[in-house]
C-alpha cells in the first residue's frame, strides 16, 4: 500500500504511519515504566527546594554543577539513582552541605 499523505493506516491489526515519502513506518509501541524509589524522590525534592530557593533555572543549576539539565531533571523527579559526585557537584553549586541534601533520607 503506497501513501503520499501523512495519516494513520491500519493494516493486518497494526498501527502503521504513512509518510510523505511513500514510505510506511511500524508506530513502536514501548512502554517504560520509571519507578521512583522514596528516597530517590526525597532527595530530588529536595534538590528543587533549594534550587528554586536560590532562584536558578534547571539549565542554570546544571551548568554550574557541570551536568545535563536533562540528567538534573531525572534526578529531581527521582527517576535517577545519583551518585555522591554528582550529588557533591550540586550541593557546591547550590552553596550547601551534602548533608543538607540528604540528612532526611
Amino acid at each position: 500500500m503506497l501513501k503520499t499523505t501523512i495519516g494513520e493506516v491500519r493494516k493486518n491489526g497494526k498501527n502503521k504511519i504513512a509518510h510523505i515519502s511513500g514510505f510506511i513506518k511500524t508506530r513502536l509501541r514501548l512502554s517504560l515504566c520509571v519507578v521512583a524509589l522514596p528516597y530517590r524522590r526525597i532527595v530530588g525534592q529536595k534538590v528543587r527546594a533549594y534550587r528554586k530557593e536560590a532562584g536558578l533555572s534547571q539549565e542554570a543549576l546544571a551548568e554550574k554543577a557541570s551536568l545535563s539539565y536533562k540528567y538534573l531533571g531525572e534526578v529531581e523527579r527521582g527517576y535517577v539513582n545519583v551518585s555522591l559526585d554528582s550529588l557533591m557537584r550540586i550541593a557546591k553549586a547550590l552553596k550547601l552541605k551534602l548533608n543538607d541534601l540528604v540528612c532526611d533520607v
